[in-house]
């Protein structure tokens, strides 16, 4: 149920015109650190999707700390202690 509530409020706070796959893509490319992404697909229409994350808008500061304290209140207590 914490990972469902955590998407329902991820999911809320997703940039206008983008999908939740790429928030999740454009979010991970938002770190210097990473330098590539390598997301599965299936389909055709995935692969598509997939692909335009990179072009989008950069997430702003706000969204990025939004998504920092949905992690903090639902996630981080349950996995941090193994990164």
């Amino acid at each position: 149920m914490v990972g469902l509530q955590a998407v329902e409020e991820l999911k809320a706070i997703c940039p206008a015109g983008m999908s939740m796959v790429q928030f999740a893509l454009r979010w991970i490319l938002m770190f210097d650190a990473v330098t590539c992404a390598i997301p599965g697909a299936k389909r055709l229409s995935q692969v598509d999707e997939n692909f335009t994350a990179s072009d989008l808008a950069p997430i702003s500061k706000e969204t990025m700390d939004q998504v920092r304290s949905i992690y903090d209140h639902h996630i981080r207590e349950r996995v941090h202690q193994y990164w």
